[in-house]
């Protein structure tokens, strides 16, 4: 499981999500493409993502509407 936050429709595979997604075996581009597509009515808002990496490489993409506190985060570091 993979958890990051990135703007709405600002999705690309430089750091921090590029590194992150590459490590896990995850199409970062894929990513990318489907992110900002599915973000693009909210431009430079912050959200947080869950993405699930399953055994055979497969993501599956959950994006939450609303941003989360950063001591959320924190804690889960």
């Amino acid at each position: 499981m993979v958890k990051l936050q990135v703007k709405g429709g600002a999705a690309n595979p430089s750091p921090p999500i590029g590194p992150a997604l590459g490590a896990k075996g995850v199409n970062i581009m894929e990513f990318c493409k489907q992110f900002n597509a599915r973000t693009q009515d909210k431009p430079g808002k912050v959200l947080p993502v869950v993405i699930t990496v399953y055994v055979d490489n497969l993501s599956n993409l959950l994006s939450k509407l609303h941003p989360l506190p950063s001591s959320y985060w924190k804690q889960q570091a």
